[in-house]
């Protein structure tokens, strides 16, 4: 589909400071599609993920991972608290109409790229898996979280850009 820069304003932050999260969040990534409905999105320098989209312009990446955050202390009884981190990127991409007069622009004048307008959200969720203990992690007890579950949400806005 191309490159993109975007920006997220937040609209929820409800974990802390333990998840970094810059308000505005500037991105500028790439989105490729195939057949079949695989999608893949990558941001510049970093790792490509997959995901899927359909035929509106819809794309959708989810990646998830779990993670220790207070290891378990048998000889307190204590299970230990882990969490499972779910990030999820949707987009929706779309063509801007515009009114330009092709002959005007001559056969030797090059081919502008696509003009693409993107919108979506960026969600990062946070819930503690089934059996742990997560209460020494909340900050009102001293851990880096400030709620759990938690969730940071931005809506994001941004357009095509060139790709030299």
């Amino acid at each position: 589909m191309g490159a993109f820069d975007a920006t997220g304003l937040m609209v929820e932050q409800s974990c802390g400071e333990v998840i970094p999260a810059p308000d505005p969040l500037d991105l500028t990534f790439e989105l490729r599609a195939e057949s079949g409905g695989r999608a893949y999105w990558r941001r510049q320098g970093g790792s490509m993920f997959a995901g899927v989209f359909n035929n509106d312009g819809r794309y959708t990446f989810t990646v998830s991972q779990s993670w220790m955050v207070i290891e378990p202390d048998r000889y307190r009884g204590f299970v230990g608290c882990s969490v499972t981190q779910r990030d999820t990127f949707t987009f929706l991409v779309e063509e801007i109409e515009t009114s330009v007069d092709k002959e005007d622009s001559g056969p030797d004048a090059g081919v502008d790229p696509a003009l693409l307008s993107l919108s979506g959200s960026q969600t990062t969720e946070i819930t503690p898996l089934s059996g742990a203990d997560c209460t020494p992690a909340v900050a009102a007890l001293g851990g880096p979280f400030l709620s759990l579950p938690c969730r940071v949400e931005y809506v994001l806005t941004g357009s095509g850009i060139a790709v030299e």
